[in-house]
């Protein structure tokens, strides 16, 4: 990640949030991927378990109004549903799945993905072997 990052802001916990907005996911634009919560005011209750809850610092509180508001939709990690799965008023949405396998196809995320793992599991692997006491005979 670039240290020169924009911070946006502090999560629940006070730790620095940066705008991830310029960060790509996996050789994509993030800004070109449609994937962020969509609030529905009409269901929402104002409880800001969406904001205290998020660690990428999606959501802001308008004080004024005394609400959430998406504002850093891409620091949104992709295909996450967090904030939605704990809404107690169902009134936070996402764009169907569908679009977010086709985009992992597309993009070939699990490969590249398994491209990294890859030497962190060998390297794992040697030092589980490496550890293991031979029982006395």
């Amino acid at each position: 990640m670039n240290d020169k990052t924009k911070i946006v802001g502090k999560d629940a916990l006070g730790r620095p949030v940066k705008d991830l907005s310029s960060i790509s996911w996996w050789g994509i634009d993030r800004k070109q991927i449609d994937w962020y919560p969509k609030m529905d005011y009409d269901k929402c209750a104002h409880c800001g378990i969406c904001f205290i809850s998020c660690g990428r610092r999606v959501f802001d509180w308008d004080k004024k109004e005394d609400k959430p508001l998406v504002a850093y939709p891409y620091n949104c990690m992709v295909a996450c549903q967090t904030c939605a799965n704990l809404c107690p008023c169902g009134a936070i949405e996402f764009p169907e799945t569908d679009s977010i396998k086709k985009l992992l196809n597309k993009a070939k995320v699990i490969k590249k993905a398994f491209e990294i793992l890859e030497p962190i599991q060998e390297e794992e692997k040697i030092d589980e072997d490496s550890t293991q006491i031979e029982p006395e005979v």
